[in-house]
């Protein structure tokens, strides 16, 4: 597990975010925990897209005023028409658009971190920018889900000295990436293999025991939110009674829908009540006023015990 060892620097940081134009709502979201948790003009956000119109990219902007925009249009000569017969049913195109980092993002990004568009900030970001990455590819957080050894065997990869990531939230070395071509080889690894997870699993292939972990406050999933799956979890990797600094609606209980229910749905309206968005998904969803104060009472009592 890595600290932050560099030294904040007046350069911006960078973050990237892949989405279509029906998760515009859930990236303004992403965006304005971002600037609630620091000051937004220390952020540049690439916006890597499909079909978002610019009334909606000006709208989102309204979600942290000051910061930079960069709006990256992902054609098929950035990534190639890319489909999963998995067994993750929310995968599509969208899904796959941080892969097309290594072409898209500007000359001048080096380091960039990649965040999925369902997920609410609560720290500082700029304290994951400032991690030392000590050579590493990409920095983050174990997956609960998939097994490292099964995976090595399943794709003839060495034996994992540090396992299996989660794709959610991703300190990027861009450098390197691009140097080695390394999510063209992701990309060439789909078209192949066709994995059940993805693009995750293309880059865990592709940068297989070239990661770093960092504390797992920064990609809490619903592991570690939901009793009857924490203790499915080893001792060493709960929250323990910490505050998570970004909380990764991972799974079908995704905080908009008003089917199920996630503990910390609260979080991610709060954060929309920062946008322009929060009337538009409640009509589309039928989230009552009601209901989100039934979510905020149970967050206050829940909290992240």
């Amino acid at each position: 597990m890595l600290s932050s060892v560099r030294s904040r620097s007046s350069s911006k940081v960078v973050v990237a975010l892949g989405f279509d134009d029906g998760y515009v709502p859930h990236a303004a979201a992403v965006i304005a925990s971002i600037a609630r948790a620091s000051d937004p003009a220390a952020f540049r956000f690439l916006l890597l897209n499909t079909g978002v119109s610019k009334d909606r990219q000006a709208q989102l902007e309204s979600s942290a005023p000051g910061a930079e925009f960069d709006w990256i249009e992902v054609g098929s000569e950035h990534l190639p028409e890319l489909k999963v017969k998995g067994s993750v049913a929310h995968i599509n195109r969208a899904t796959f658009l941080r892969l097309a980092l290594e072409r898209v993002a500007p000359a001048d990004c080096d380091r960039v971190i990649y965040l999925d568009a369902d997920l609410v900030v609560t720290g500082d970001l700029r304290d994951l920018w400032a991690v030392d990455m000590a050579g590493a590819v990409v920095a983050g957080v174990h997956d609960h889900f998939i097994k490292p050894a099964d995976f090595a065997h399943q794709w003839a990869l060495p034996s994992p000295t540090l396992g299996y990531f989660n794709a959610g939230v991703l300190l990027i070395d861009l450098k390197q990436v691009r140097e080695e071509r390394l999510f063209s080889k992701a990309v060439a690894f789909v078209l192949a293999n066709n994995p059940a997870f993805a693009d995750q699993d293309a880059l865990n292939w592709a940068l297989w025991n070239r990661w770093r972990a960092v504390d797992l406050v920064w990609n809490v999933g619903r592991h570690l939110a939901i009793d009857v799956l924490i203790l499915e979890v080893q001792e060493d990797r709960r929250l323990n009674g910490r505050a998570p600094k970004i909380v990764h609606f991972t799974g079908p209980e995704k905080p908009w829908l008003n089917t199920g229910y996630h503990p910390w749905a609260w979080l991610y309206w709060r954060a929309l009540r920062d946008t322009s968005f929060e009337r538009e998904v409640s009509e589309n969803q039928s989230i009552s006023t009601l209901k989100k104060v039934r979510l905020w009472l149970r967050w206050l009592i829940r909290r992240y015990s």
